[in-house]
């Protein structure tokens, strides 16, 4: 699953793929092609981070990187 973070956010505050659309300013639909290739402009990402307090590197970890040395 890509961005585990800012889905849970999404489910903490009930929020539905609509209202993340919203808050982007995009559909519905382009937030789910959106969600599932990774592919968020820098404001996109700017904007979830300030609507959510959250900073990028917690919202946009993916999962993928080796924590190795952490």
């Amino acid at each position: 699953m890509k961005y585990p973070n800012l889905l849970g956010q999404k489910a903490i505050r009930g929020l539905t793929n609509a209202d993340m659309g919203r808050i982007i300013k995009v559909s519905r639909r382009t937030f789910e092609q959106k969600i599932r290739s990774g592919r968020f402009t820098p404001n996109e990402c700017k904007t979830y981070c300030d609507y959510f307090e959250k900073s990028f590197d917690f919202l946009f970890y993916s999962g993928d990187e080796s924590e190795e040395g952490a």
